[in-house]
């Protein structure tokens, strides 16, 4: 579920999902701001991957959450 597979699409995977929610997590955001953002994409489906996705990207350090927003990682 998190890496592509020969049943599972680059973008229906977490790591697709997580570059999707990086290319619009381009300023500071409130939880609920991003999910209205992302939810509409095809390839989120439901807050449950959303989520999961969010845990994949701060465990790989590219996101972090501050002051009750995401913010993501400047490097």
């Amino acid at each position: 579920m998190i890496l592509p597979n020969k049943y599972l699409r680059e973008d229906e995977a977490l790591i697709g999902v997580g570059g999707k929610i990086l290319m619009l997590l381009q300023q500071d955001m409130l939880l609920s701001e991003l999910w209205e953002e992302t939810k509409e994409k095809e390839n989120i489906g439901n807050f449950e991957r959303f989520v999961l996705a969010l845990d994949l990207l701060y465990l790989l350090g590219l996101i972090i959450f501050e002051e009750n927003k995401i913010k993501r990682v400047k490097e």
